[in-house]
This record gives structure tokens, sequence and C-alpha cells, in this order.
């Protein structure tokens, strides 16, 4: 518990500061790119354990291009990348031999789930008002994490999904909730009385609407994770956050969550 409580202050520092400091731009899609690179690494180890191939290596070159074409700030870019990239991958899967459809369906996966979807981070924090919604989204979501951990361990007596993750609990998932529900009307608070200039303009139904959304969203992103890990037969998709496990244990619930985020606020 002690070390993940540290990891997760250094963690929030770091996050905090890339995310607000002015002119950080470029280190913050830097360090979100050598995330999901490491993300996309410890995936290909859960679906491909010793396996690497061909596909799998490009892939991991493809991976932080297509998070850093978000700093063009433009949908199109995002998406064009990732159409050449698919059509880079389908050449390989059909004129090399030691590659199969699996391997081709993996690593297409791991450049829409840990390349595309995390590009569109960048675009959101250039918006004027993008920090602040990245700072809610991180809010609700990190929130639900720990509520989900803290309350699971305490209270947890009925299982959520016993075959995929005997540990979560239904009691943990309501706590979960709970935990992102108080921490997005205290960020609402905050906006009414210290830090109006930066958090979102916007309603307190607003806060506490994302805040249940997001809840529910990354739940299913943890279970997904799971999933892959159950199959594998792992705990940890690995090391790099003492407490935490992998990147991909961390960030699992916000790239799930975060593309439904961007686009239901994009085009609502």
């Amino acid at each position: 518990m002690l070390q993940r409580i540290i990891t997760g202050i250094v963690l929030v520092i770091l996050t905090a500061t890339l995310i607000w400091v002015p002119g950080l731009h470029l280190l913050f899609g830097i360090f979100i790119a050598c995330l999901t690179t490491v993300a996309v690494w410890e995936f290909f180890h859960i679906v491909e354990p010793a396996n690497r191939n061909i596909l799998s290596i490009t892939t991991l070159g493809l991976v932080p291009v297509a998070v850093l074409t978000g700093l063009l700030q433009r949908l199109a870019s995002i998406h064009l990348f990732l159409i050449l990239s698919f059509g880079l991958l389908s050449l390989i899967y059909i004129f090399n031999k030691t590659t199969s459809i699996s391997k081709f369906a993996h690593a297409f996966l791991g450049l829409f789930y840990f390349g595309w979807v995390p590009s569109h981070l960048l675009i959101l924090h250039k918006n004027p008002q993008g920090p602040g919604l990245i700072t809610l989204f991180i809010t609700a979501v990190a929130l639900c994490d720990s509520g989900a951990y803290c309350v699971g361990k305490l209270l947890g007596k009925h299982a959520l999904a016993p075959e995929i993750s005997p540990n979560k609990t239904w009691e943990g998932s309501i706590g979960g909730i709970l935990f992102s529900f108080i921490g997005t009307f205290i960020l609402w608070t905050l906006h009414k009385t210290v830090f109006t200039q930066f958090l979102p303009a916007q309603s307190i139904s607003f806060y506490l609407k994302w805040g249940i959304i997001l809840a529910i969203l990354s739940q299913f992103g943890d279970l997904l994770e799971s999933r892959w890990k159950r199959e594998a037969g792992i705990k940890d998709s690995g090391t790099l956050f003492p407490g935490h496990g992998g990147v991909l244990d961390r960030c699992d619930g916000m790239l799930f969550a975060f593309p439904f985020f961007f686009y239901l606020i994009e085009y609502s």
C-alpha cells in the first residue's frame, strides 16, 4: 500500500505539471508516447509471450508516431495515419509467411488501442478547456480505481466477474463509482470557488454525470485487461510502477474510457 501511495503521488505531480504548465505540450506528447509504447510492449507480452514477430515490432515503431500525430491538432491526420498504418500491416501480413491472422489482429489492435486512442489526448490538451477536461477525466478514473481497490479490500464479498478477476467485487465497483462521484463534485466546488479560470466552465450536472459515466467505463477497461491477463495466466502486465504493476495496469481504464469521453464532448 505504501508503494502504491508513493508511486501515485509521483505520477500525480508529474502528470499535473505536464498538463498545466504552459509550453510543455510537446513534452506532454512525448511523455504519452513513451507510456503507450511501453503499454503496447506489455500488451504483446500478454498476447504473444516470447514470440516477437515482424508485425509486433512494426507496431512498436508505429505506436509512438501515431500518438504524436495528435500534435498536428487535426482529427483527419490521426485517422489518416491509422489507415496508412493498417495498409502497411496488411502488406506485411500478405507477403510475410511467418505471420498469422492472430498476429495481424494483435498488431492492429495494439496500433488502434495504444496509438490512435491516446493521440486524441494531445488534441484535447490544446483545447482552451483541454487541461481542465483532462484533469476531470483523470480524476474520475483514478478515484474510481482507488475507490474500487480500497472498498473492495475492506468490504468486498460478492464477486463481480469471478471467472475474469476473482478479486473484483460489486462492493468495490460501487465504491469506485462513489469515489469518482465525490471527486468530481469536489472538482466542481473548486471550479466555483478557487480555480474558476482553470477547470471546465460547466454545470454541476456535467461534472457529476462524467464522474459516473467514466467510473463505469473505466471498470470495463479494467475488466478487458483482466480478461487478457487471465488468458495469459499472469497477474500484472509489468513492473514499471511499484505497487501498481505495469503501464497497462495503471492506464487500462483510461484507454478504454477516453475515446467515449472525447467524442461525446466533441459532438455534444
